[in-house]
């Protein structure tokens, strides 16, 4: 399914696009005439009699057009229409159908009538300026400050809507208790970016581990899966003294007991505070990982780093310096997942860490003052010959980067005066800066995207767009650089920056936020899951108080799901593969975990990479990511509706309305015939039995009954119990283990799932296989409109209109033309004119 390919220069294709749009005009008869003639009798045909005077589904009357498009209303009505008809959705399927000729005619009329130059002048209409994301914030404070701080904690939520972008200018509004927050935020930020000129005092600590004994089989040394007493190395190390503030540096002697069938011991490193209890389950934030492969003959000297503010201790333990009994702590552990997880596994049968010492020392004066305070308070003979000067200069520089374009000789003079009167109250040139600086990072011109109209300055703005689009966060120096010398409007310029920005490690930023989005993941970690009939699923708590309650503090299947298709799409990306590998590809991308879970062997290691695969292993594509099923499901059994919806948004890019406040449940519209139902496939089949039900579930239910092969955690299930049965959790008194739960779920799966559906307007397919090989043979073109206009908007940060119809179909056929490979299409979007045009 992997196919690259490489963009021709995207002027080349405006022969063809010219030949593609005016072919839609050609036997297209005049507005007025072509209404009466061909798009009214089809609609008194095929449509008023649902949407007409007597019934109005969907709240959509047709009997009054009179063929006029005059307005956003009229326009956004009309692009219905077109996409119901297009879709071949509309008539429903058990309705009379129009013929092909009849279906085109109104096609190509309603395209024309969009594409009239009335409208093409209000093609592309001012939006209302938008801020920052969140997500873009952080970035943007780390390209600024230079240094690495968690500040999302400190701000209102963005909103999170199910298959739309929170970037867009309708979102990111801003509340007077917002700038109230940034305020704060900044002042925190800058605290940590430029330090007083005093050099600070050096926190160490030290701890070493012998092997001085056995503790359930393990000696004192060793780190496994399961947390054991005080003084030993796998309860960590308690720091009694730590600054507030600073880069952090811990060093570790390990290595690694592999018993058989293990090849390395991932360590994890947690810091937080240290409560005296629940050891298993502290609040802790991760440091790093390393994976350990050699042997305690030959132990190495491992090195993380970190900022200490990102770790902030329990309140009421903020004085620097302080000794208290529960300090903060570093906290190791080994993460083990081998697909067995509670399957009364022996801590000796699992791969285990050893640590001889380790080592803290914060903060680290390499350098002293740090990168991140020379970049803002640089070294000049100006700071003490002409300190006034020495101001400016530092705020000119500080401006222009906080504003991603070139300061004017006002603003600087306006922070000047800021600077003035702070200063006499700060005591420092450092506080007074500090202070001065925050001022900035409240203003518009930092916290909202700004657009100009005239010359280079539209460079800037330009720069701004590409590198929030890939990278989530503000221009880089040769970006900038470009922009100044007024180049970066030059379409072949624009595709090596955007080649060269996803190339970057910040993309990796774009790749897990788009995806986020786009496919609704954020949910996954919602679904409560049903441990009793998914018992090695999660990592559970084995014994003590809080026995069954799951990890806080260890990465689970759930996680590595939601990484699995962040990296799928990454991986999409990096190759230049074809974009309908999203339904179906040749590649998984999988770690040992996820491998054991999907019934992959071979797979070793918790690092997510490509796996190759074959048709048996019923993966390939999104629609089998757990994370998908997973987050569209109940977390006991799959749901077909929540993954129709899913499917239609997400991969076809329909706008599925939700359900009425007042829907009854599936039960409750079947009434006494749903205990005769066997399967969902029939109690769906009830459900539609009701007209009301029917206008929206006639669209849906088919594309969610091949989903029905695929069980609530997203593992193939061949067999389901019978309707109405009761399954019995795990019970290790009864089943013993894993292998007698297994053997006692194949007595109650006893029945074949019912996977075949005929899709609306299209033909019968028979569970998932059968669903893919009709969305490449036949929907092809929706799923790659899908993907150009999810990545538009998300570019442009706005949703797109009826207005911009014409501009996406122009650069699918472009892509078509020349290639659909993923980064093509990118990079065509950061080329085309709605990216380079003033919104």
């Amino acid at each position: 399914m992997i196919k690259t390919s490489f963009l021709v220069p995207f002027p080349a294709a405006l022969v063809l696009l010219a030949s593609v749009t005016n072919s839609f005009a050609v036997e297209t008869p005049t507005a007025a005439d072509g209404f009466k003639s061909k798009v009214l009798p089809f609609f008194e045909a095929n449509c008023i009699n649902c949407h007409g005077p007597k019934k109005s589904k969907g709240k959509v009357t047709l009997h009054n057009l009179n063929g006029s498009i005059s307005g956003e209303e009229d326009l956004e009505l009309w692009q219905s229409i077109l996409d119901m008809v297009e879709s071949g959705e509309m008539p429903p399927d058990d309705e009379p159908q129009p013929s092909d000729e009849e279906r085109t005619a109104v096609v190509k009329w309603i395209e024309a009538a969009l594409k009239q130059p009335q409208h093409a002048e209000e093609t592309h209409m001012p939006v209302a300026a938008r801020r920052l994301t969140n997500f873009e914030y952080e970035n943007t404070m780390r390209d600024l400050l230079g240094i690495e701080l968690n500040l999302i904690g400190g701000l209102p939520n963005d909103p999170v809507i199910p298959y739309k972008f929170n970037n867009s200018a309708q979102l990111m509004r801003m509340g007077p208790e917002q700038i109230d927050r940034y305020l704060e935020t900044a002042r925190r930020a800058l605290a940590s970016a430029i330090l007083d000129p005093e050099r600070p005092i050096v926190h160490t600590s030290r701890q070493e581990w012998t092997m001085s004994g056995l503790d359930s089989g393990m000696g004192s040394d060793e780190v496994g899966v399961v947390v054991h007493r005080r003084g030993t190395a796998a309860y960590g190390m308690v720091l009694k003294s730590f600054p507030l503030t600073g880069e952090f540096r811990i060093k570790i002697q390990a290595s690694a007991i592999l018993p058989k069938g293990t090849q390395e011991a991932e360590l994890q490193l947690m810091m937080g505070y240290s409560p005296s209890s629940d050891s298993n389950n502290r609040p802790m934030v991760p440091v790093g990982t390393v994976s350990l492969t050699n042997s305690p003959d030959s132990p190495q000297v491992y090195e993380f780093r970190g900022r200490i503010e990102n770790y902030p201790p329990r309140p009421g333990l903020l004085k620097e310096g302080k000794r208290f009994p529960d300090g903060m702590a570093i906290l190791p552990q080994v993460t083990f997942d081998n697909g067995r997880l509670n399957d009364q596994l022996g801590i000796l049968a699992m791969p285990r860490a050893v640590i001889n010492w380790m080592e803290f020392e914060a903060p680290i004066l390499d350098v002293w003052p740090p990168a991140h305070h020379t970049r803002i308070l640089f070294d000049s003979p100006l700071r003490m010959s002409e300190p006034k000067a020495y101001v400016s200069a530092v705020l000119q520089r500080f401006i222009s980067r906080a504003y991603r374009r070139p300061a004017t000789a006002g603003e600087v003079e306006r922070f000047v005066k800021i600077y003035d009167m702070v200063a006499p109250d700060m005591g420092s040139m450092e506080a007074a800066m500090r202070e001065t600086l925050s001022m900035v990072l409240i203003t518009p011109d930092f916290l909202y995207h700004t657009a100009t109209k005239d010359g280079v300055a539209r460079d800037y703005e330009l720069a701004s767009r590409l590198s929030y689009f890939l990278c989530g966060s503000m221009p880089d120096e040769e970006l900038l650089k470009i922009a100044a010398q007024g180049k970066l409007n030059d379409t072949e310029v624009i595709g090596k920056q955007a080649q060269r920005l996803l190339a970057d490690k910040r993309s990796q930023n774009f790749v897990r936020n788009f995806t986020m989005q786009w496919l609704s993941l954020e949910k996954m970690k919602t679904v409560p899951i049903n441990l009793d009939l998914f018992p090695r699923f999660l990592y559970t708590i084995p014994e003590g108080e809080t026995k069954g309650k799951e990890f806080s503090n260890r990465p689970t299947i759930r996680d590595y799901m939601i990484d699995e298709t962040v990296g799928f799409i990454g991986e999409l990306i990096r190759r230049n593969a074809s974009i309908f590998n999203v339904v179906d590809s040749d590649f998984a991308y999988l770690n040992e975990p996820l491998a054991a879970h999907y019934g992959i062997p071979e797979v070793y290691g918790n690092q997510l990479r490509p796996v190759p695969i074959k048709p048996e292993n019923r993966l390939g594509g999104l629609l089998t990511h757990g994370s998908v099923l997973l987050g569209n499901g109940t977390g006991s059994a799959p749901h077909p509706i929540y993954r129709a919806v899913w499917l239609r948004e997400a991969i076809l890019g329909d706008e599925v309305k939700p359900p009425p406040a007042d829907v009854p449940a599936l039960t409750d519209t079947a009434g006494e015939s749903a205990e005769h139902a066997s399967s969902i496939k029939d109690l769906l089949k009830l459900h539609r039995t009701q007209e009301s039900c029917n206008d929206c579930h006639f669209r849906l239910d088919p594309w969610g009954i091949p989903f029905e092969q695929y069980n609530a955690v997203g593992k193939y299930q061949p067999a389901v119990p019978k309707m109405g049965s009761r399954i019995q959790g795990f019970a290790p008194k009864l089943h013993v283990d894993m292998k007698g739960y297994s053997e006692y779920l194949n007595t109650i799966y006893t029945v074949k799932v019912e996977s075949d559906a005929r899709l609306p307007n299209g033909p019968e397919v028979d569970g998932m296989e059968d669903l893919k090989q009709y969305l490449l043979q036949s929907r092809k073109e929706d799923i790659a409109r899908n993907m150009i206009q999810r990545l538009i908007a998300y570019g442009l940060g706005r949703e797109l209109t009826a207005r911009d119809r014409s501009d996406v179909e122009q650069l699918q056929n472009y892509l078509y033309a020349s290639g659909i490979g993923f980064q093509d299409i990118i990079v065509a979007v950061c080329q085309s004119p709605l990216m380079r045009k003033t919104h």
